[in-house]
């Protein structure tokens, strides 16, 4: 990802670096700001699982399946609420409050 030109886009849009937690301001699209080619994750990082790893400067998708062990729905509406909390284990993020919010919306 080009985080240079993202950066400098965001900027011109919004007039600000990226504030944690602001929804009011506009997002810039990734897709112009993608370079080189699409890099699938190696086998032992695909498949069900609760952790991820992310280097820096890549784009990582992840698809999440809110189930409970069963296989069925939770008796919640996961769209609705306060959101999770995703976290990096490298102490200095964890330090630094880069434990960031999620929110989840229907597809």
């Amino acid at each position: 990802m080009d985080t240079g030109r993202y950066a400098n886009d965001w900027m011109m849009l919004n007039g600000m670096p990226p504030v944690p937690d602001d929804w009011t301001v506009e997002t810039v699209p990734i897709e112009g700001n993608l370079r080189g080619p699409v890099r699938y994750a190696p086998l032992n990082e695909q498949g069900w699982k609760d952790t991820v790893r992310m280097n820096p400067g890549e784009v990582t998708i992840i698809r999440v399946r809110f189930t409970n062990q069963e296989g069925g729905p939770y008796p919640f509406d996961a769209t609705v609420g306060s959101g999770y909390v995703w976290h990096c284990h490298i102490l200095d993020h964890e330090d630094n409050e880069m434990m960031r919010p999620y929110y989840v919306v229907a597809p």
